[in-house]
């Protein structure tokens, strides 16, 4: 589990990393970053880079697609991590919080673990599993933004101005889907549509989801950037992060607020359609 935290922090600072001498932080792609001897940073984060540190780093160094290298002399007070290389440190260098190695080598070690049947392989199996699903998602928010902005739009409005309307259409359309399914399967027609109602409810169930994490990646934004420009793909990017992280909490709470956020906005995109056919042409 430890793994699987490790690697959604890698996903936070990449959305909320500001690249720049205010926020004293580095956020390069495709080129290595080097912290000097005596040179202190925030944060350290290469996509398609690697790492060298001999400076000091308050709090984390992420590389991935590269390796981080710490010299002798390196000081690193919060996590290492690498996705797709090493993590090379030498006798004198200090670091406060957790390494973490993704690598080949580290998944074929995990599958030998899994087959021994120890936990930990599995652990980091399903992580890496999670992990995907997740880029899956943010892949599929990236898409939305940018080709179905008016629907989103539209299911943003009607979540923000009605959330407790929202959440009710959202449960009891949820409500209905079994007895929705059970009458179209005892139709010789209703069968055909079967197909095209799930995949309607699949796209409704994202397309809101992906609203109500932009709702809450607008106020997030809002409270750290108050004179930013305003952008729907940023907003829905760092809204759907938020809302995986929140996933994650134990005790099924985690799981409750994903189940609020996808009962939200499934009301929300029913609104948007019954207001849109309101409207008189």
């Amino acid at each position: 589990m430890k793994t699987g935290f490790a690697v959604i922090a890698v996903l936070v600072l990449l959305v909320f990393l500001p690249s720049g001498a205010e926020a004293q932080s580095i956020f390069y792609a495709g080129r290595n970053i080097t912290i000097e001897k005596g040179e202190t940073i925030d944060n350290a984060v290469a996509l398609g880079g690697q790492i060298t540190v001999s400076g000091r780093v308050k709090k984390n160094v992420v590389a991935i697609g590269g390796s981080v290298v710490l010299t002798k002399s390196a000081v690193v007070e919060g996590k290492v991590i690498s996705i797709g290389g090493v993590i090379v440190a030498g006798s004198g260098a200090r670091v406060y919080g957790e390494v973490t190695e993704i690598n080949s080598n580290a998944l074929a070690e995990a599958f030998r673990s899994t087959m021994r049947g120890e936990l930990e392989g599995w652990t980091l199996i399903l992580n890496i599993i999670s992990l995907g699903f997740f880029a899956i998602i943010l892949i599929v928010a990236l898409v939305t933004a940018f080709l179905l902005p008016k629907p989103l739009a539209a299911t943003i409005s009607a979540v923000r101005t009605g959330k407790v309307k929202s959440f009710f259409w959202g449960a009891l359309a949820t409500l209905a889907i079994v007895p929705l399914f059970m009458l179209l399967a005892i139709s010789v027609i209703g069968i055909f549509f079967i197909p095209l109602v799930f995949t309607a409810l699949v796209l409704a169930a994202i397309v809101g989801f992906i609203a109500v994490g932009s709702l809450l990646g607008a106020f997030v934004l809002g409270k750290i950037f108050p004179k930013r420009k305003k952008s729907l793909v940023g907003e829905a990017l760092v809204g759907v992060t938020l809302l995986w992280v929140l996933g994650w909490i134990p005790f099924y709470i985690g799981t409750a607020i994903k189940g609020v956020a996808l009962t939200c906005g499934l009301g929300g995109v029913l609104m948007s359609v019954i207001r849109r056919k309101a409207v008189p042409e």
